[in-house]
């Protein structure tokens, strides 16, 4: 024990990593997109680790791509007023 009863393991300064919500990634991946600075740059400046950065900017990269080949399938259910396509015999009759 340290004088005053401040043991040894009290004293010593620990680090915590910081949670971002992700409102505040977009907003800092944003900031870092502005900023025209390399990662690296960016980041000292910034208090962010580079693999940080690295991997926010992967996940965003792959969120987008994924979002970009996402086909509009719609819904096979039918509405109240919807009728089912074999009640039209002709190919060339039109759907309401």
């Amino acid at each position: 024990m340290i004088s005053g009863g401040i043991s040894c393991m009290e004293n010593t300064i620990t680090s915590k990593r910081k949670a971002y919500s992700a409102v505040e990634k977009a907003a800092l991946i944003a900031a870092y997109k502005a900023s025209g600075l390399s990662k690296k740059e960016w980041c000292q400046e910034n208090a962010i680790g580079l693999s940080t950065l690295q991997r926010w900017l992967q996940h965003e990269k792959s969120r987008t791509s994924r979002n970009r080949y996402k086909t509009g399938f719609l819904s096979s259910r039918l509405r109240h007023n919807d009728q089912p396509a074999s009640k039209y015999k002709s190919a060339n009759a039109k759907l309401p």
